[in-house]
């Protein structure tokens, strides 16, 4: 069974809202105000094998992994209202490639609207096959590439006012975080957790072939 997320692109520095298909175990009602300091980073739990390794640091300091129930693997800790303009998100390139492109997604499991949850999605790089203005990327192996969520922050605070029909940004208290595809410099494209090649042959409608990780 799926549910809907309402999407915020990252696209010429213009938030754009979609709605995609999404599992139905992140859905759940916000409350409007945080009772308490804890907050969650969470990842799905795979046996995929990604191109990336994915830590978190909050004020400079990294966060400690822990798995936890339904096939997530969280990073609890306490924080304050602001806490998402203090995180960074580190992604080293575990591939053995260069990574020229890639397409992280921040869920917010607590903002929803109408059976819809909130989604921003940063893109670094540039697709051949969809050219939009951006600065290019070479990621090469074993580097580690840090986003900065200060630099989103106001784009995250007016998703989750907007989707969550006036939430404040400082009550989102849970943050799924999903490296969701990539572009390698031998023409290889990783997505949702496969590797696939160009496919050859012109004109034909399949254009990506899955091979093997």
């Amino acid at each position: 069974m799926k549910r809907l997320l309402l999407v915020s692109v990252a696209l010429l520095g213009l938030p754009v809202l979609a709605l995609v298909g999404q599992p139905r175990m992140l859905s759940c009602t916000a409350s409007p105000l945080v009772q308490n300091k804890k907050r969650s980073i969470l990842q799905r739990l795979t046996y995929a094998k990604y191109p990336v390794e994915i830590s978190f640091q909050l004020k400079g300091q990294p966060l400690k992994n822990e798995e936890s129930l339904d096939g997530l693997r969280s990073n609890d800790f306490d924080g304050d209202g602001d806490w998402l303009k203090d995180l960074t998100i580190k992604i080293k390139n575990t591939s053995g490639k260069t990574i020229t492109w890639m397409l992280v997604n921040l869920e917010f499991p607590e903002v929803t609207k109408d059976g819809a949850v909130a989604l921003h999605q940063i893109f670094l790089g540039v697709d051949p096959d969809a050219p939009f203005p951006r600065p290019e990327l070479r990621l090469l192996p074993n580097q580690t590439l840090e986003i900065s969520l200060n630099e989103k922050y106001d784009d995250l605070k007016r998703l989750v006012n907007v989707i969550g029909s006036g939430m404040p940004v400082e009550s989102v208290s849970k943050l799924l975080v999903e490296f969701h595809a990539a572009l390698f410099d031998d023409d290889t494209r990783f997505f949702l957790g496969y590797m696939y090649r160009r496919n050859p042959v012109q004109g034909d409608p399949q254009k990506w072939i899955k091979i093997d990780n």
